[in-house]
């Protein structure tokens, strides 16, 4: 292309730019406009969660994962981040992250929240927390915590009782507004990550649940207690951390049933894959709000840019 030809095009985006850098400007001078100017910038910032697109809200959602309730699963495949706990009986449960720049059209089945939900949240800030109820010992903690709790009593759950219950996170987020962006809760990205072992199938098993990573293409499929999924994922972390009782005991099933606890803070080992590659490595975490620092040789852990599951076993 010639010289006359392009210069209309630089000239149109130079008035474009200067023009766009002025309002934001006039924008942060004037009163009460200053927010929004803050909400332009913040728009702009990639996602932290995955490496690909802008950071939205966050919203994380307690997701049921046992028998009936594998096969009306809804919308795990549209979030960011999939946290896999364990609860008690040795059983597992989803911890889901959402945020508002592609939120799945419904989530669920909705169930209620656990001890560890708290310090992995932290490092989110103050995010949205949708769950269906909790322990009474649990709900004081769950006041105190930099969350914004959406429970049934929000009137955006579905059903109730006995059926299954799901949220459609796009009208959580047009309700509520204060929600915290997407910020660094320690995943760092990469086109490539040196070295790693060729692999094609990840395992990680709780005491009563396992999970399979089988890659398929340029994702992994995943398969949950032997039954294989709609599931798929960029990235998978198997953190491998302290699973000890829990701060309360739930008697609703009636009997004592006590609940487990997953340390995410401290640090322990890892094993990452991606891209067909697993790399042995390590994770740190000070404290509840601190970013969890990847490492594999004391480098951070480059993940493809995509959802992550992260899964914390022992």
């Amino acid at each position: 292309m010639s010289g006359l030809t392009a210069r209309p095009r630089v000239m149109n985006a130079a008035k474009a730019c200067l023009a766009a850098v002025t309002a934001l400007g006039m924008c942060v001078a004037a009163t009460g406009c200053g927010s929004g100017a803050r909400s332009v910038q913040a728009a702009a910032r990639p996602n932290p969660l995955t490496g690909i697109g802008t950071a939205g809200r966050v919203l994380a959602v307690k997701i049921d994962n046992v028998g009936v309730a594998q096969s009306q699963q809804r919308g795990l495949n549209g979030a960011d981040v999939v946290y896999v706990e364990q609860v008690e009986g040795g059983l597992s449960r989803y911890l889901a992250v959402y945020d508002s720049s592609r939120p799945p059209g419904q989530v669920g089945p909705v169930r209620s929240a656990r001890q560890t939900d708290i310090p992995i949240l932290a490092a989110y800030g103050h995010a949205g927390f949708a769950y269906s109820g909790a322990i009474p010992g649990l709900l004081p903690d769950l006041d105190r915590a930099n969350l914004r709790s959406i429970t049934p009593a929000s009137g955006l759950f579905s059903s109730g009782g006995s059926s299954p219950t799901y949220i459609r996170p796009g009208q959580i987020f047009a309700r509520y507004h204060d929600l915290a962006q997407a910020q660094d809760v320690g995943f760092r990205f990469g086109p490539h990550m040196p070295g790693g072992t060729p692999v094609t199938t990840a395992r990680a098993a709780m005491p009563a649940a396992s999970f399979a990573f089988t890659r398929d293409g340029a994702r992994w499929r995943i398969t949950v207690d032997g039954r294989l999924t709609s599931l798929t994922t960029t990235n998978v972390i198997i953190e491998h951390v302290q699973v000890v009782p829990g701060k309360y005991t739930d008697h609703n099933a009636g009997h004592p049933d006590n609940e487990v606890f997953s340390v995410t803070t401290g640090s322990g080992t890892a094993d990452f894959y991606r891209d067909g590659r697993a790399w042995p490595g390590r994770w740190s975490k000070p404290t509840s709000t601190s970013p969890t620092r990847y490492t594999v040789n004391g480098a951070p852990m480059l993940l493809a840019p995509g959802e992550t599951y992260v899964i914390l076993a022992r």
